[in-house]
């Protein structure tokens, strides 16, 4: 990669690449993009049914500790013993089966759209390549892909983790800092952002897995904000677009609504991934829209 990389902002605002980005269905070899979509959505429509029964269950005992404890706030004798630990344990027990269904969905869809991200990346920069040979020149580079995010979101969880329970601890002194756990939720967001780049860097440059964390830091350099700012328009989008299924009364269509929404917002991330990519490691594009690309440069 070039040497003067961080020292000039190459990715453009988010308006340059949004037309492009939003065509999720737009790749050079159509059946690709159709089966990444209906895998996509096959696995989160099915992962938040099987996830459903357990999620109500967490619903419903959170409701009857919380009634105990409100009992016990009005009679003004606090004595967590008179709550039942049978359920305590039974909503741990399904809060516990619910995130282990929603990590696998969440990891497998994830990869899946890591991968149409490649394909689409490669329909740009080298649109003469086969898709057998996309397909395996991605699948050489999985397993060191799977290695570095999970190190990374390992170290990440953890991160976030040990900031909760300071946060809650300094809470005890200074309840004022409660406020700051409304924002956390985009502060972990907008540094995740900042390591966008990660997978196509091992793909396209085969960066080594604890390289790749300085690389991924360093080719967004001096134009961090933009970076962040347009890696989350794709969640923002994803919010709007899953308030259309709050009113729904059939609760198998709202989820279907949601799966639908989701796999629309993540190939939308992962278009823009790669869009800014080709501009920030300062790639030619090489498909047959690159020539008006330049013209609107």
């Amino acid at each position: 990669m070039d040497k003067q990389q961080g020292q000039q902002c190459r990715v453009k605002s988010i308006f340059f690449y949004l037309k492009e980005s939003l065509k999720f269905y737009d790749v050079d070899k159509p059946t690709v993009a159709q089966v990444v979509f209906v895998l996509i959505l096959a696995i989160f429509f099915g992962g938040y049914v099987l996830a459903r029964p357990y999620t109500e269950d967490v619903f419903l005992y959170y409701e009857q500790i919380s009634v105990s404890l409100m009992e016990q706030v009005e009679t003004k004798s606090f004595d967590f013993s008179l709550i039942n630990m049978e359920i305590v344990y039974k909503m741990l027990e399904a809060s516990m089966v619910v995130i282990v269904i929603y990590a696998v969905m969440k990891a497998i869809a994830y990869l899946i759209g890591t991968y149409y991200g490649a394909f689409y990346f490669f329909s740009l920069t080298d649109p003469d390549s086969t898709w057998i040979e996309r397909t395996v020149w991605f699948l050489r580079k999985l397993i060191k892909i799977i290695i570095f995010n999970i190190l990374f979101y390992g170290i990440f969880a953890i991160a976030v983790f040990l900031i909760f329970i300071a946060a809650g601890f300094i809470a005890l002194f200074v309840p004022a800092i409660i406020a700051v756990f409304t924002f956390l939720p985009i502060v972990v967001l907008a540094i995740d952002m900042l390591f966008i780049f990660k997978n196509l860097l091992i793909i396209e440059f085969d960066t080594g897995v604890f390289q790749n964390f300085k690389v991924a830091l360093d080719i967004t350099k001096d134009c961090r904000r933009r970076v962040i700012f347009n890696g989350l328009w794709p969640h923002f989008l994803g919010l709007i677009l899953s308030t259309f299924a709050i009113d729904v009364q059939n609760p198998v269509l709202a989820i279907f609504m949601v799966s639908f929404f989701e796999v629309i917002v993540l190939l939308i991330f992962h278009r823009l991934t790669a869009l800014m990519f080709i501009d920030a490691a300062s790639l030619e594009r090489k498909d047959k829209n690159s020539e008006k690309i330049i013209d609107r440069v």
